[in-house]
């Protein structure tokens, strides 16, 4: 028996996640193109300032579980758009970059994510995207 006063449409764990997959797919139709899958757009992204990051810590900052990540990073491996290097401290960790490939790629599609979050905040003002994103920090930081 379900409670009478839970209603979907009103329950906000809902509503964010459809806000997500809202924004999720509209930025998709971005890197679709380059056969990218949104957890290799991640890693892309992830990538890009070539620290040389895990699969567990990519996994770490995207919030995604570390299996996902690595079925997309092996697939990435076998495109040719990560390299992972053996760790000389722990030869189980290895640290992954984009390759050049992967970053000519990054470089096409960039400009067009930037491009689109853009349009996503201009439908804020600049209060309500200051607003939007403390809202957004405080949910995220919750236990």
């Amino acid at each position: 028996m379900t409670s009478p006063d839970f209603k979907l449409e009103d329950f906000l764990p809902y509503k964010l996640s459809l806000a997500a997959n809202a924004v999720s797919r509209r930025i998709a139709k971005t890197y679709a193109p380059y056969k990218l899958s949104p957890t290799q757009w991640r890693v892309m992204a992830v990538l890009v300032d070539g620290t040389g990051m895990t699969a567990v810590a990519v996994a770490e900052k995207t919030g995604m579980d570390k299996t996902t990540i690595s079925r997309a990073v092996n697939k990435m491996l076998d495109r040719g758009l990560v390299n992972r290097c053996a760790s000389d401290i722990d030869g189980r960790a290895a640290p992954l970059s984009l390759s050049k490939t992967g970053m000519v790629m990054f470089d096409k599609i960039a400009p067009q994510v930037l491009a689109q979050e853009r349009e996503l905040k201009a439908v804020f003002t600049d209060t309500e995207l200051q607003r939007l994103e403390g809202f957004l920090s405080k949910l995220k930081n919750q236990p």
